[in-house]
């Protein structure tokens, strides 16, 4: 009896897996030939240096991109609460945020720091689907020498 609900369980985990990986608040789905709101950090280049990553990103899934620049407890607050799907322009590998936000791959070195950091970009947390789409764009962009 027991190898019976072991293979249940086991079916029925399998089967939910093949959705993996998922966005609880359906951001990819949002985005899709719809609008890509991006907040922007006011922190020079960095801005600058993550654009191409974000256009391509906004081309792959055919939405118009609509910028908000800002300072960084205002645009992650935004970012939490969906009113932001991205937040760009100088967010580090280290924030102290990372533990509230989800986190790209790598998009290049931080302008600016004082230690070699690299930065990545910033999604709503939770958001796996739209995350792994960003990690792929940011993975062609680096194969193509774009968004360093």
């Amino acid at each position: 009896m027991k190898s019976g609900v072991l293979k249940a369980f086991l079916v029925v985990f399998g089967l939910a897996a093949c959705d993996l990986p998922r966005d609880p608040e359906k951001t990819l789905e949002a985005v899709r030939g719809q609008e890509l709101r991006v907040g922007v950090l006011k922190f020079g280049q960095n801005a600058e240096k993550d654009r191409p990553v974000v256009e391509r990103l906004a081309a792959s899934l055919e939405a118009k991109l609509v910028y908000v620049e800002g300072d960084a407890h205002a645009l992650f607050e935004d970012l939490k609460r969906g009113h932001l799907h991205l937040v760009i322009g100088g967010v580090p590998e280290s924030t102290p945020f990372g533990k509230e936000l989800g986190l790209s791959k790598p998009v290049g070195p931080l302008h600016g720091a004082h230690e070699e950091e690299n930065r990545v970009l910033a999604v709503r947390p939770g958001e796996n689907a739209f995350l792994l789409r960003v990690n792929e764009v940011i993975e062609a962009a680096k194969a193509e020498g774009a968004g360093s």
